[in-house]
């Protein structure tokens, strides 16, 4: 069935080829079977690199960014990170030809596409390593720390901003696992940084971090909130979609960075192991 359906695919055009083994593989995903559907997104990505400039970039990101989840679940760290450096390598191409000749539309995208691409490439590219140090210029609750200084700890950052509304929504999941996991060694730290008032007066810097202060008391936070310097800490750790989660072990190792604020099993398995660690 699965080799009539490959047939039926040659007779396509190279985008529609493209998006059905994109499709196929979701699929095959979703009943379990992950050994066909890596096969079937590796057949994508293979097409797309054949034909880069007939594939609408958003399926090439979608082949991507979906092929590495696959990888990584079959620990297959680096041919994810491979994949992924490649990848970003083409979109920021992409990206620069778009924004010379490009419609308004087409420049959104491609810059959307680059930013995720590079985003999640640096994300896996810090895995297993040592976590970079943060750089915080205003710490607006708690008290000053480095992430040296919380060795011996299973420290959780979450990257946000006030108009982010999934930030928002993430902040009772935080406030849950703070109070769930701090006695046994879990120390969440957010961060954000100036946008409205990036580079702006220090009077209109300080109506941020009023906001800043407001949102997060509305929340009843009580673990540290901290404003960086400047964008890069998020560059670091690929955290400029938000909101961004980055597990650091008792050891200072990262051991999980992702986009997002929903319900994710890996974090939740990733963080059990962590706080059974011994400090």
């Amino acid at each position: 069935m699965e080799t009539s359906a490959s047939a039926a695919t040659d007779a396509l055009k190279p985008q529609e080829r493209v998006a059905a083994c994109l499709a196929d593989a979701f699929e095959l995903r979703r009943l379990g079977r992950r050994e066909a559907a890596l096969e079937r997104l590796e057949t994508a990505l293979g097409e797309a690199r054949s034909f880069p400039y007939e594939i609408e970039f958003r399926t090439r990101v979608d082949v991507a960014t979906t092929l590495a989840e696959l990888y990584l679940a079959e620990d297959e760290t680096a041919k994810a990170r491979t994949m992924l450096r490649e990848e970003a390598e083409f979109a920021e191409r992409i990206f620069q030809i778009v924004q010379a000749q490009g419609t308004p539309e087409q420049k959104r995208a491609a810059a959307g596409g680059r930013i995720q691409l590079r985003d999640r490439a640096r994300q896996l590219e810090i895995l297993g390593s040592r976590a970079p140090e943060i750089s915080v210029q205003t710490w607006i609750q708690g008290e000053p720390v480095t992430l040296k200084e919380l060795r011996g700890r299973v420290v959780l950052l979450e990257f946000w901003a006030t108009w982010c509304k999934p930030c928002q929504e993430m902040f009772p999941k935080l406030r849950q696992l703070d109070e769930e996991y701090r006695a046994r060694g879990l120390e969440i730290i957010a961060l954000t940084r100036h946008y409205m008032a990036y580079r702006a007066t220090a009077d209109s810097q300080e109506e941020e971090l009023e906001l800043m202060r407001k949102m997060t008391g509305e929340h009843g936070l009580s673990f540290r909130i901290g404003v960086a310097e400047d964008e890069r800490t998020q560059e670091q750790y690929g955290a400029t979609g938000l909101p961004t989660l980055a597990l650091i072990d008792r050891r200072g190792i990262v051991r999980y960075a992702h986009f997002g604020g929903g319900v994710d099993p890996k974090f939740e398995e990733t963080l059990k192991s962590c706080l059974d660690e011994p400090a």
